[in-house]
């Protein structure tokens, strides 16, 4: 099982998480494109469209603690 079944960029085969990783670091997506040459742009929209739908679909988890 491929990242032992966690989200991934069908085709680059990279973690949604390690990419929302990239973004806590402080890096662009222009920056991220550039660390990972199979990666587009769109890539990166699509990655955070998801993280945004998954957020919307556990309203239960919407208390965050810093």
């Amino acid at each position: 099982n491929f990242l032992q079944g966690k989200p991934y960029l069908g085709g680059a085969r990279i973690s949604l998480s390690l990419i929302l990783q990239e973004f806590i670091e402080g890096h662009t997506i222009r920056d991220i494109v550039r660390k990972y040459p199979q990666l587009q742009q769109e890539d990166i929209v699509v990655v955070l469209n998801y993280a945004i739908k998954v957020i919307e679909a556990h309203p239960e988890d919407a208390d965050i603690q810093r």
